[in-house]
């Protein structure tokens, strides 16, 4: 999804979720050749704003394969909880993702 998008959807979602207080942090992560990656995303939504072809995203919100666009995505695909993202290439792999840390009143943070 384009940058813009995403975040007027991180708000939306951030509230529709009842949280009132959030923060965006953009995160890119290489996956080695025919690697992979695991995350916790707990209290938190993960957004693919760009992904190079041959990556794969399941988490718990669901599943997302890339083996027809490379860059920008037009569509929404929200990840959060667990996450793994893998490689199938022999090459590596760039994505990049809009972090939406969800604030509670006592997590511990200034904002």
């Amino acid at each position: 999804m384009r940058e813009e998008f995403a975040i007027q959807y991180a708000g939306l979602r951030a509230k529709e979720r009842g949280y009132p207080k959030y923060r965006l942090v953009y995160r890119e992560f290489t996956i080695p050749a025919e690697g992979r990656l695991e995350l916790q995303g707990h209290n938190e939504i993960w957004l693919i704003v760009y992904i190079a072809w041959g990556l794969i995203v399941k988490s718990d919100y669901g599943r997302y394969e890339n083996f027809y666009i490379q860059g920008n995505i037009e569509n929404v695909h929200e990840h959060g909880d667990r996450i793994e993202i893998v490689n199938t290439r022999k090459y590596q792999r760039t994505i990049r993702f809009l972090q939406v840390i969800l604030k509670t009143e006592n997590d511990g943070s200034k904002t």
